[in-house]
Formats: structure tokens, sequence, C-alpha cells
């Protein structure tokens, strides 16, 4: 195996890859305008996870995108923590 490629560009959307599965699995499970809108969100990310995968990026093209995705990611997750009457009950 190739070192490079245990640390490398391949293993790190790889893991973004992993990540939006398991996100979306979850969001699959919930019901209502949080299930909606994680769903609408994720389906935004798709793109830029299948354009990391199939396409030859620079490398500040590839550092910038990734980062979003995982930012966004990170957002969707915190949004699925929230239970179906707690999204109005936020606090400002």
């Amino acid at each position: 195996m190739n070192f490079l490629g245990l640390f490398g560009w391949d293993s790190r959307v790889r893991r973004l890859r992993k990540r939006y599965d398991r996100i979306r699995e979850h969001a699959l499970k919930k019901k209502g305008p949080i299930r909606r809108r994680a769903l609408q969100r994720l389906d935004s990310i798709n793109s830029n996870v299948t354009t990391m995968e199939e396409t030859q990026l620079g490398r500040m093209d590839r550092a910038r995108i990734a980062k979003a995705v995982e930012v966004d990611l990170e957002e969707i997750k915190e949004l699925l923590k929230y239970k179906e009457g707690e999204e109005q009950q936020k606090p400002t």
C-alpha cells in the first residue's frame, strides 16, 4: 500500500463520503420539517462531494471545497439533534 494513499487526498474524500452517508441515513429516520431541511442541505452537499471524487482539482480548490463540506455536515449534524418541537424554541 502506498504511504501517501493512507493519509492523502483520497482518504479524506472517502472519509467525507462516509460521513455524508451516515448523516443522510440519520436524516432519513427523522420526520417532519427537520427531515426535509436536512435532506435538502445534504442534496446540495452531494454535488460537492461528487466533484471531489470525480474531478481533478487544484490544491486550493480541494481544500476550499473539503472545508465547506465539513462545515456543512457539522451544521446538519447539529440540526438533526433537535427534536420535533424544539426547532421553534431556539434560544436567541
